[in-house]
């Protein structure tokens, strides 16, 4: 996708990281050394829209600057431009950014000249636009010439494996990639909870809630009594049965090597019944284990397998 001029439509609920792919998508394409510009119709009024994406000449309205604007179609020339929350564009820039699309020219407000422009599109929304269409709230034939290529990001709550990667990473950066503790030892803690919570607020929600923590405890593990209170409360997190994560962790891993010595193969439900956890607590485990690189989550038949990892570690 990075490759090709073709306009890119993400779509996602707020917080999934919708802007950050479309930045990865243009920092590995022919465009990366043009411009990255983002325009989010969310926080612009519809007043002010069409000066902002078309641009305007000097004099042609109250307030307009001495000598003109370039709109942030001209400014994203021979670069990307991604056009957030494109689901809440009134209708009649609807129309203009259709028009923009199809003819690859601009003409700022209060202007007669045609400026070509060579841009690649990526738009966003975390609506869903076919209901909108519906409506009478979108336009169809914007809709189609925006999907050309379509990526539907899933929510956190239903990604868990990236929960816990997603918050080392974050961790990491937030010291530059020199932490004082090793990642892994930091959320030895609070792990199942981060694990077990929905993450309404997705990848943005998971990035806050790192940074309270570190500032709370930047040098030592948090312990779950420094996690915010939604994490903690209504959580069906095993840890809060007095049994440390560490030691359940521990058990499982035991449960996977006589298996595996057995020859027998062995996955969640299976494990879930031999300990007596509920499956989302075998789950949260098993995706920790399997981010610490301790596990190999086979297809089939062959089931969970300790890695070479763990068994240069034992």
């Amino acid at each position: 996708m990075a490759v090709s001029p073709s306009p890119i439509l993400i779509q996602g609920e707020s917080g999934t990281g919708k802007e950050l792919v479309a930045q990865g998508i243009h920092n590995s394409s022919p465009r990366k050394n043009g411009p990255f510009i983002a325009v989010n119709f969310a926080a612009l009024t519809e007043s002010l829209l069409e000066s902002e994406l078309f641009g305007y000449e000097e004099g042609s309205f109250t307030g307009a600057r001495r000598g003109g604007q370039a709109g942030l179609f001209e400014q994203a020339h021979k670069g990307t431009i991604f056009l957030d929350e494109v689901g809440d564009a009134p209708l009649p820039s609807q129309i203009k950014i259709l028009r923009v699309l199809q003819e690859k020219q601009v003409r700022r407000i209060g202007s007669s000249k045609i400026t070509p422009i060579d841009v690649r599109v990526i738009a966003a929304t975390n609506h869903n636009l076919r209901d909108l269409i519906a409506k009478g709230l979108f336009r169809q034939d914007l809709y189609y010439r925006l999907n050309v290529l379509p990526i539907k990001l899933p929510p956190l709550r239903a990604r868990k494996q990236d929960i816990l990667l997603l918050g080392k990473a974050f961790y990491n950066n937030y010291f530059n990639n020199a932490p004082p503790l090793p990642a892994q030892d930091y959320f030895k803690f609070v792990a199942p909870y981060l694990l077990a919570y929905e993450w309404p607020g997705n990848i943005r929600e998971l990035q806050n809630v790192l940074e309270y923590l570190i500032n709370l405890c930047p040098d030592v593990p948090p312990k779950p009594d420094s996690l915010p209170e939604e994490l903690r409360i209504g959580n069906n997190v095993a840890a809060t049965n007095n049994t440390n994560h560490q030691d359940l962790r521990n058990q499982v891993i035991q449960e996977i090597k006589q298996a595996n010595n057995l020859g027998v193969s062995i996955g969640r439900r299976s494990l879930s019944a031999a300990l007596k956890l509920s499956e989302n607590t075998v789950r949260s485990i098993l995706s920790s284990l399997q981010t610490d690189r301790l596990i190999i989550v086979g297809r089939g038949r062959k089931g969970l397998q300790i890695s070479k990892n763990h068994l240069e570690q034992s």
